[in-house]
């Protein structure tokens, strides 16, 4: 008789631990239901946002929709802060599009850890040493920009850097002059280059001569001008021969206005 009632007990408590755990699963599935259809505000793209935007000037191009929560992104921005005005889009945002947080960086993020100034372009070039002052140009040193440019005998213009020694001039081969072609300008990065160049020793053409070795002492150095000066600067890369002048406080450094003694040197008139 005993046992025949603690088995009633047993299944009476049985079904109602079962009744109450359904009873929990039923109103946890209504509240994610009732969540997932919760309306949420998102800012939302009404026009294409290049990459790049800050969130400040993107605002004109924002506006405000109201979705259910089970559409939308945990990540997605409902209004933007006057701590995040400043961040920059990481990818263009298409007519529709929802804004992410995940979009939003600093500008020093979106241009790969660089901080260039409003306005200005990262350009970098390739310098031995002692066109870097012998190593003591560093971040933040404000130095001013010299090219050597020779012209060939043939017309062509020819300059090739040799970091394993001095850079030997061909006499009769070419006429070159330097001049400034930057006066001054903030280094923002510096690194060692990935793949030195080998020398060649038998170029006949060129208006230098270099001897033969690796140039395993090359450096990329990286600058933030504006575009006129960056043409400059990459046509240079490509045509002459940049040299570094680490600028002291008071320096002043013009551009050149006047002839540039050439070498060798111009033919006298008869």
């Amino acid at each position: 008789m005993k046992r025949r009632v603690l088995t009633i007990v047993l299944a009476v408590v049985l079904a109602v631990l079962g009744t109450f755990a359904v009873l929990v699963y039923v109103n946890n599935a209504d509240a994610r239901a009732v969540a997932g259809q919760q309306a949420v505000t998102v800012l939302v793209a009404g026009k294409a946002i290049p990459q790049g935007t800050t969130a400040r000037e993107a605002k004109a191009s924002l506006h405000k929709e109201t979705l259910p929560a089970s559409s939308v992104s945990a990540d997605a921005v409902a209004d933007i802060t006057a701590a995040q005005e400043d961040l920059v889009t990481t990818a263009d945002l298409s007519p529709g599009e929802l804004l992410l947080k995940s979009m939003l960086v600093t500008t020093a993020q979106a241009t790969g850890g660089l901080t260039i100034a409003e306005g200005n372009l990262a350009v970098t070039i390739t310098l031995c040493s002692a066109e870097m002052v012998a190593g003591n140009v560093h971040v933040g040193s404000e130095v001013a920009v010299f090219g050597t440019v020779v012209a060939g005998s043939n017309g062509d213009v020819s300059a090739q850097p040799n970091c394993t020694g001095q850079h030997k001039q061909q006499l009769g081969k070419g006429i070159g002059n330097t001049r400034v072609v930057v006066p001054k300008v903030r280094v923002i990065a510096i690194g060692p280059a990935s793949s030195p160049v080998a020398s060649d020793a038998k170029t006949t053409d060129s208006a230098f001569s270099q001897q033969s070795g690796p140039q395993n002492d090359l450096t990329l150095l990286t600058v933030a001008v504006k575009q006129d000066d960056a043409e400059r600067l990459i046509l240079l890369t490509q045509t002459g021969l940049p040299y570094l002048a680490l600028l002291g406080p008071s320096a002043q450094v013009k551009p050149d206005d006047h002839a540039v003694p050439q070498f060798p040197p111009a033919p006298k008139k008869k």
